[in-house]
Parts: structure tokens; sequence; C-alpha cells
């Protein structure tokens, strides 16, 4: 299915009932499915609905019920995961997620504000650092850590979720041990937030996920990435030439203007050992302690009153 055929199928889906939820608006893409707001006919409560994406490429619906399976053993609003169900959509014969329906994603609310405010982004530090320790604590990672997989609450303007969990794989085996180490693993992810050693084609692990959420820190405040401006009309050779910008891009050029402890961070996820657990509590307190000696006056982020 090309972008055309698909913008059409989303198109047509405006309007239209599934079992008791009629699809109010479209909201985006994931990883294996497309994202709509719906109403329940019955409670009128809003909801989202992710329906798999069916074309030559990739099987939708057998990711979709994979990322299921994840979210039913990590979800938790207290943590930052929305809650979900399956529902069989009988008429189409498919399975489709609903779940919480959320608010705008930071990839959103950058591009509405052009720029996010110190204060929000440490929160944001400490929020996201509690949201990836309980995703890793459950045994998975997430691989695919970028600003339009997380989004605030739909009413809690001030919470927030991480979401999308296509890509997501157990770094724990049956037996509670760490997969190993292998180096020659395609490129997963998103390749401007993605760490240095998932270019390498290495295997991830939850030190890569740390990396990625430096990196988006980073792009939140300043609005760009020093690989951003990267092009290649072959797809590897420019993940190669973004790998290479981020391998030779100093922390401190990286993250000029901003406090040290960003440096810190990132230079302490880039050095954890492949199978190593990280210290999110250390981490979690360091960026706390900057927020303090900052003298913020409330735990509320930027866009909370709008």
């Amino acid at each position: 299915m090309d972008n055309q055929d698909n913008i059409n199928t989303i198109t047509k889906l405006i309007g239209t009932d599934i079992n008791n939820y009629t699809i109010t608006k479209y909201i985006s893409s994931g990883s294996f499915g497309d994202v709509f707001e719906a109403k329940n006919k019955r409670t009128g409560e809003l909801v989202a609905l992710k329906i798999p994406i069916k074309n030559d490429e990739r099987d939708g619906q057998k990711s979709l019920i994979e990322e299921a399976a994840i979210y039913k053993k990590i979800m938790s609003r207290e943590n930052g995961i929305a809650e979900m169900k399956i529902i069989k959509d009988n008429e189409n014969d498919r399975k489709i997620i609903v779940m919480d329906l959320l608010g705008p994603s930071l990839e959103s609310l950058l591009e509405k504000h052009k720029k996010i405010a110190m204060k929000t982004i440490v929160l944001l530090a400490v929020t996201m650092i509690d949201i990836i320790k309980h995703v890793h604590n459950h045994g998975y990672i997430h691989r695919d850590i970028k600003p339009d997989n997380f989004a605030i609450g739909y009413k809690d303007l001030n919470k927030l979720y991480c979401i999308d969990f296509g890509l997501s794989k157990r770094y724990l085996t049956k037996n509670n041990e760490h997969i190993p180490l292998v180096n020659t693993r395609k490129f997963v992810g998103t390749a401007r937030y993605s760490s240095i050693a998932s270019h390498r084609q290495k295997e991830q692990s939850r030190k890569d996920d740390l990396e990625s959420i430096a990196y988006i820190l980073v792009y939140l405040y300043k609005g760009r990435l020093p690989w951003m401006g990267i092009k290649h009309k072959d797809k590897k050779e420019k993940y190669r030439l973004i790998g290479e910008k981020k391998e030779s891009t100093k922390e401190e050029d990286l993250c000029s203007g901003m406090s040290k402890e960003f440096v810190v961070f990132l230079k302490y996820v880039k050095n954890l050992d492949f199978n190593e657990k990280p210290h999110y509590s250390a981490l979690k307190k360091m960026f706390m302690n900057l927020y303090k000696s900052r003298n913020y006056k409330n735990n509320n982020m930027e866009w909370y009153k709008e």
C-alpha cells in the first residue's frame, strides 16, 4: 500500500463504526498501525483505537497482537503506560487495540511552542527516567524512544505517557538472564534518536533507551540535533553517516548551553556495559537536585496552564 492509498483508507474510516465505537478523527500512525480517536456509543467516553496496517512489507495484525501482549504486562497509568484492551472487529475479521486517549505528543508540543523551557526539560528528564525504569523492570526495552512516542494526558496535561511498543523486545530470557550481545543486528528504531550501538548494528539493551532519552532532551530544548541535516539517497548509508556524526560529536558540544547534568547523563549511559543495570535513582536524583537548585516554583510543565 503506498502513501496515497493509506491516506484514502484513513479518510474512509472517519465516521464509521467498529463494534461499539464510532471513529471521530485520525491521530497518527505507529510502528504497525494507524491510531484514531473514537467515541464509545454507549458511554460517550473518548478512546484511542489502534488499527493494524496491512501491506506487503509487514504483518500489522501479528505485530499489533505482540504489542498488546507487552502492554498487558507493563500497563500502569501511575507509571506512564496507558491502559488498553483488545477487541475483535468481527466485520473485518481483525483485532484492534482500544486504549486511553492521550493528549499531544512531545513532538507536537515542540512544533506548537517552538521552544520548551529548561524547567520543563528537567521535569521531562525525571519523568522519562521513571517511565523507562518501569518498562525495564518488566524485562522489556522500548527500542524506539522519540518525541512522537511520549504524550501528555488528555485531561492531565502534567502527566507523561510512553506509547508505541511495536518495536519493543524482551532483554531478559525466560530464565531471567540478560540476552547476549549480537553484532549483526539490522537497524531498529528512529535514526535521529537511536543510540550509537544501534547504528553499529549491535543488539540493544537498557542503556540504549536511556541514550535516546538524552538525545530527546537536547532536541526538545534546542529544536534540532547536529545530524538532522544529513541526507543520502541510500537509507543504510544515511544511517551510517548519522551514526558517524553522533560518534564524532562531543557530549559538551551537543549539550552546549545546557546544564552540566545533561553532559554527565549522556556520558554515563554511553559508557554503560551492554548488560549493566543503569543507576536510575542516581540519575533521577541528579536532575531533581538540578531542579531544586534553580528554585522553580512548582512541578508544572510549561504547557500546564494553556
